[in-house]
C-alpha cells in the first residue's frame, strides 16, 4: 500500500459530481434545454430563455453567431442523428458544418455528449480545419533572457512547431522578449510564427508594431459574470478581434472547461454547456479559431467524473463551428505520466488543427507559463 500511495497519480486531487457547484463535466440537470424560435428574422427564444432575460452572452450569440438559414432544420435534426452525422465518414466536412452553424449552445453540447471518445477520435479526423495538424511551443525562460530566447526559438522551429509563444515573468521585458522570439523563430526555417502572451493591451501594441505575428490570449467566458469580473464584455472581445484582423494578424482567442468553476459562478451549468457557449461566442466574434482543451481550468475538469472525456468534446465543439483548434495540453494535467498520455494521445491520433497549444520546448523549470502538459525533458 505505500508503494501504490507513493505513485504520481495519488498526487492528483479527484472530485464526485456535484451540480450545485459547477462541478458535472456535461449533462447537468440544470443545464437549459436546446431551443430556438426566430420570428421576422429576430431570435426571440434561444435554449428556454425569452429574448427580454437574455444576457449578454446569449444576446450575442442569437444576434450575431447563428446561421437562421440553417437553423430549423438543424434544431429539428435529432440530436442521435447529428452525432451519427458528425462521425459518419459518408457525410462531408462542409454538411456538418452547416448544420451545426444553426444549432444552439445547448443543442451542440447535448449532441457532442453522446459520443464516445473514440467517435470523437473519428469525428475530429473529419472535422479538423487544417489539412495537415501541426503543433505549438512554448519558449520561455525565468530570467527574461532574450539570447536564450532567441535560441530556443530557433531550435524549437528546428523541432518543426510552427508556432512559438512566449511569456514573461517581468511585464517591461514584453517587448525584448517578443523581439528576440520572432527573430529566433526565423533563423533556419522561416515561416513560423510568433506571439507574445501578456497582458492585452500591451498585447495588442506588439501586434500592431509588427513585433508579434498572432494573438492567443484573448480570453472568453460562458457567464456573464465572469465576464463583469474581468471588466470585459463579449462586444469588448469583438472590438479587440478586429483590431487584431484589421492589422492582417492571425487570431484566436482562448476558453477552456472548468474557468467559470474556478471563479465560482458556474450557474450550476455543465462544464461543457458553458464551454458550448464560448465556443459559439468565438464563431460571433469572428475569431480564426479558439484555444480550448482546459487550460488553466484543465485540473478542476480532470478531476471530476468524465472530465478528460469533456476536454476531448471541447476541441471537437470547435472543429464543427468550423475554427480552428489549438487543442490544449499547455497545461499540466498530472503529474501521472499515464494520465498526461491519455489527455494528449485522443488528440494526437485524430490530428488537431495544433495538438499542443504550447508544448514546453525548454526545460520544464524554465516554462514561464505553468508547467506544460510535456516539456523539452519529454521531447523523446
Amino acid at each position: 500500500m505505500r508503494i501504490l500511495d507513493a505513485k504520481p497519480v495519488n498526487l492528483d486531487g479527484f472530485s464526485v459530481t456535484n451540480p450545485e457547484l459547477g462541478l458535472v463535466a456535461m449533462r447537468s440537470p440544470h443545464d437549459p434545454e436546446p431551443s430556438l424560435v426566430v420570428r421576422d428574422g429576430r431570435v426571440v427564444e434561444m435554449d428556454g430563455k425569452a429574448a427580454a432575460d437574455f444576457d449578454v452572452i446569449d444576446e450575442f450569440i442569437a444576434y450575431y453567431g447563428l446561421d437562421l438559414d440553417a437553423a430549423a432544420e438543424a434544431m429539428a435534426c435529432p440530436d442521435v442523428e447529428l452525432a451519427r452525422k458528425t462521425v459518419d465518414l459518408n457525410v462531408p466536412r462542409a454538411e456538418v458544418v452547416r448544420l451545426v452553424g444553426g444549432t444552439t449552445p445547448a443543442k451542440l453540447a447535448r449532441v457532442i455528449a453522446l459520443l464516445t471518445p473514440v467517435e470523437m477520435q473519428m469525428a475530429m479526423a473529419k472535422m479538423r480545419a487544417r489539412r495537415t495538424p501541426s503543433n505549438q511551443a512554448h519558449v520561455t525562460n525565468q530570467l527574461d533572457d532574450p539570447m536564450l530566447i532567441a535560441a530556443d526559438a530557433a531550435s524549437a522551429v528546428a523541432y518543426g512547431f510552427r508556432e512559438v509563444e512566449t511569456t514573461v515573468p517581468v511585464l517591461g521585458d514584453a517587448p525584448s522578449n517578443a523581439v528576440a522570439l520572432l527573430i529566433g523563430s526565423q533563423v533556419g526555417t522561416p515561416g513560423a510564427m510568433a506571439q507574445c502572451a501578456i497582458e492585452e493591451a500591451m498585447e495588442l501594441r506588439l501586434g500592431m508594431r509588427g513585433l508579434t505575428s498572432y494573438a492567443e490570449t484573448i480570453s472568453i467566458y460562458g457567464t456573464e459574470q465572469v465576464f463583469v469580473d474581468g471588466d470585459d464584455t463579449p462586444f469588448s472581445k469583438a472590438i479587440l478581434t478586429s483590431a487584431y484582423a484589421s492589422r492582417g494578424l492571425k487570431m484566436r482567442v482562448t476558453s477552456g472547461g472548468g474557468a467559470e468553476v474556478l471563479m465560482g459562478a458556474a450557474e450550476k451549468c455543465s462544464i461543457l454547456y458553458l464551454e458550448s457557449r464560448c465556443v459559439s461566442l468565438a464563431r460571433a466574434l469572428g475569431s480564426q479559431g479558439v484555444q480550448n482543451g482546459g487550460i488553466d481550468g484543465v485540473g478542476v475538469v480532470a478531476s471530476v467524473p468524465d472530465g478528460m472525456k469533456e476536454l476531448l468534446a471541447e476541441n471537437l465543439m470547435v472543429m464543427m463551428r468550423d475554427l480552428e483548434s489549438c487543442a490544449g495540453n499547455d497545461n499540466l494535467i498530472s503529474e501521472s505520466d499515464i494520465r498526461r498520455s491519455a489527455h494528449t494521445l485522443p488528440v494526437l491520433l485524430a490530428g488537431a488543427d495544433f495538438i499542443f497549444s504550447g508544448f514546453g520546448s525548454i526545460p520544464r523549470y524554465d516554462n514561464a507559463f505553468a508547467l506544460s502538459n510535456f516539456n523539452s525533458d519529454d521531447m523523446d
